[in-house]
């Protein structure tokens, strides 16, 4: 059967094509800020080229920058001829000599928290007096806001409708990539346990988490060693774990392969202690 259509029909359809085009939101790439709020952004976990669109977006139309130095100094290109202000400065992390990731006992993890708590509050107030001026201001936050990050210290300060979290792409994204792989795949299980020991003296919790035989990928380690000798009272020796140091950064990025029962010899020679993270499970297989 052939079906005509008139010139009159194919007039209307047009029209309303048009009309429906018209009427639709507009679904634009880019983002429009909101004025007197607060944005967490996560921006990746070494340069913008982890970073997403919407994080970029949020960066280049907010009024006030609060970064730490490291971070800055990544994202110069984006952050030039704006109001740029340090957010974490390296004293904060540290109870007296020693970084974070030396603090060993419960006195000095107390003092460490303490100190946390109340540089927070006092950028919380920083960010609430430029807010009160109607400006937009924006905490730009290592890897994914939502994990291992400062926005745990600022959820008191303020209302949920008071700021906007940016989603980022975080370490533990980055390093799974390197190994090809899905990361789910262990012992049959579809379970993936991301632990951070930072700050455990017995490494209790690392047994009582290893006992699923689940992936395990472990952010601030600290104390390598006695991450290994605690997995090993629950995994088998042939085990496979991996050491990824300096994620996202080419020139320093690599990744070492072992077992539990081979790691600890074969990354020896490495200086590293806060730069990595620590994969284990079947997945490697």
């Amino acid at each position: 059967m052939k079906v005509e259509i008139s010139n009159r029909s194919f007039r209307i359809g047009l029209i309303l094509v048009i009309i429906t085009f018209i009427l639709m939101p507009n679904y634009s790439s880019s983002m429009t800020v909101g004025k007197g709020k607060l944005y967490f952004v996560g921006v990746g976990p070494s340069s913008p080229d982890f970073a997403t669109l919407q994080a970029i977006d949020v960066i280049k139309q907010a009024d006030v920058i609060f970064a730490p130095a490291f971070i800055q100094k990544a994202f110069n290109e984006y952050l030039k001829d704006k109001d740029v202000r340090i957010a974490w400065p390296d004293s904060v992390y540290k109870v007296g000599n020693k970084a974070y990731t030396a603090v060993d006992t419960g006195e000095e993890r107390k003092q460490l928290g303490r100190a946390i708590r109340e540089h927070a509050s006092d950028l919380a107030n920083q960010f609430k007096k430029e807010m009160a001026q109607n400006k937009t201001v924006a905490l730009l936050v290592n890897g994914d806001p939502c994990l291992f990050s400062d926005l745990r210290w600022f959820k008191q300060h303020f209302k949920n409708e008071e700021f906007e979290v940016i989603p980022g792409m975080s370490s533990f994204n980055v390093g799974a990539a390197l190994f090809k792989a899905d990361l789910t795949r262990s012992s049959g299980l579809n379970t993936i346990i991301i632990y951070s020991p930072l700050g455990e003296i017995d490494g209790g919790s690392i047994r009582k988490l290893a006992k699923h035989q689940a992936t395990m990928v472990f952010f601030m380690a600290g104390n390598l060693k006695q991450v290994v000798n605690e997995l090993t009272k629950e995994y088998s020796s042939d085990t496979p774990i991996a050491i990824a140091y300096f994620i996202g950064y080419p020139e320093r990025q690599k990744v070492i392969k072992g077992t539990l029962n081979t790691i600890l010899k074969d990354t020896a020679s490495e200086t590293e202690k806060e730069m990595l993270l620590i994969y284990v499970g079947d997945f490697m297989k």
